[in-house]
């Protein structure tokens, strides 16, 4: 297609199912993370925006333009978006590359994940039943029928614009409901390419706004009378905050927050095999992940040569270009980034811990400009050290052995946080054992992260219910009963 603007600076925003020009907007600058550079501009949502977004969006789910066409259209809508994302793969690539810094070898994935989570979502359509379905109960009858919530916030970080907003938006609109999308600053550009799948799509207006912005666009838009619900995917601390403002509207959440994931290295896992699934798995998106495994129990029988080769698989690790496929560590995607990897690592160091790799940015001429920092591996840690309690998000890891079984599920538990942790070892079966001993919402054998399109979220201090599958279209329904005369 002809795109309507350069794809790394726009002027027009895409809200309520139309671009909008304002000249009085701020802008927000985008940088490359590779070389520091600005490489274009976007505009920045105002509060005027979102009272625009949210009102349009009330106005169409009032008016039952989206939610009484029925699922099966609603699906087929969400097939052709999962069409339109693959024609503008080549796009979304690009963009995961220069805003964010993300290999060029991922960046194919987060493209297809995409696609495939509107398509998964769509077949759902045939496995869910809205009604109305008649009950006959003791005390009369009733037709019960689940709704659509009403018009969705959606608030989408940095590290994974494109598929975090696939998997709110998705399942939010099989449901019924019109999404308002705020994104981050720090990598505004792919939203754009979706916006025009959308445009390109025939929706109706109202169903879709996407909002870049901060923190302050974020609390006003979850703020609003007439949200439904509120998507969000950060920081625990943000995800509290979130919370405490849905309450007091009593705004349904899904809530996907921090993590500080383990990988429990069973004694049957040979090291020369599985340290270098460990260091890739480890340092994807140079561990700005919320599922990094960045806590690596190994067993203590053999403690000395799993050091040796996880520090062997780390060093191995090309730092470099993104855009190069041979590269698999890339840069962190700011300054700011940057600046907290090193403090953790600092600390770290200070409580004790020793390094055994890494611990800096990588020396020579292509590492003067841009926020790079070597995959790290820390031992003489535990877990009342800062590096061990708190979600580092960078490629920083720390190695720690277990005596027995029972110690390792311990020490894997031993955190406030529940969102994902790995188990690896050569015997699947056992694995499945262990599974359901691990306080987190999802568990991945021998890899390192969920299936973005099955039902995802986190325990304890990691959140709130579940983003895909069935389960993540029903966290966008509310149940009515309506209750029949006694001669009914």
């Amino acid at each position: 297609m002809n795109n309507p603007a350069p794809l790394t600076s726009r002027d027009t925003l895409y809200i309520a199912g139309m671009w909008s020009e304002d000249s009085d907007r701020a802008w927000i600058e985008v940088e490359n993370p590779v070389t520091e550079d600005v490489i274009g501009r976007v505009p920045s949502a105002t509060n005027a925006d979102v009272d625009r977004a949210v009102t349009a969006a009330v106005d169409l789910h009032r008016r039952g333009g989206w939610r009484d066409i029925g699922i099966s259209e609603r699906a087929k809508a969400l097939s052709a978006l999962a069409d339109g994302i693959e024609r503008r793969a080549s796009d979304f690539e690009a963009l995961y590359t220069l805003d964010q810094g993300g290999l060029a070898a991922f960046a194919n994935f987060t493209a297809a994940a995409a696609a495939a989570i509107f398509r998964d979502t769509a077949s759902l359509a045939q496995q869910i039943d809205l009604g109305p379905t008649r009950r006959d109960t003791t005390t009369g009858s009733v037709y019960v029928s689940r709704e659509p919530v009403g018009p969705v916030a959606a608030i989408v970080p940095w590290n994974a614009p494109l598929v975090l907003a696939a998997v709110k938006i998705a399942p939010a609109l099989l449901a019924g409901c019109p999404v308002i999308v705020k994104i981050s600053p720090e990598t505004p550009l792919v939203s754009f390419v979706l916006a025009e799948v959308f445009a390109e799509a025939g929706l109706p207006e109202g169903l879709i706004s996407f909002l870049p912005g901060g923190r302050d666009l974020g609390r006003y838009l979850i703020s609003r009378p007439g949200i439904g619900h509120i998507s969000f995917t950060g920081s625990t601390a943000a995800g509290q905050q979130v919370m405490a403002t849905a309450a007091e509207r009593m705004t349904r959440v899904t809530l996907e927050l921090g993590g500080k994931s383990a990988a429990l290295v069973l004694d049957d896992a040979e090291p020369e095999q599985f340290a270098p699934l460990l260091a890739a798995g480890c340092t994807v998106q140079s561990g700005q992940v919320c599922t990094t495994q960045s806590r690596l129990l190994v067993p203590a029988r053999n403690g000395k040569q799993w050091l040796d080769a996880l520090t062997q698989a780390f060093d191995n690790l090309p730092v470099g270009d993104p855009a190069d496929p041979s590269t698999a560590v890339g840069p962190l995607v700011s300054r700011a980034q940057l600046d907290r990897v090193e403090s953790f690592v600092e600390t770290a160091r200070q409580e004790g811990a020793t390094v055994l790799t890494g611990g800096g940015k990588p020396a020579g001429a292509p590492f003067e400009h841009g926020y790079w920092y070597l995959p790290t591996l820390l031992t003489g840690t535990n877990s009342t050290m800062q590096v061990n309690r708190e979600e580092v998000f960078g490629p920083v890891i720390t190695v720690e052995t277990y005596e027995d079984l029972d110690a390792g599920i311990e020490a894997v538990n031993d955190t406030e946080f529940g969102l994902s942790n790995g188990i690896y070892t050569s015997d699947i079966d056992r694995a499945l054992s262990i599974a359901p001993r691990l306080e987190s919402g999802a568990v991945a054998i021998n890899s390192a992260g969920p299936n973005v399109t099955a039902p995802f979220g986190g325990l304890k201090m990691s959140g709130l219910g579940r983003e895909g599958g069935i389960e993540g279209v029903e966290a966008f329904l509310e149940t009515k009963q309506v209750n029949l005369p006694a001669s009914s």
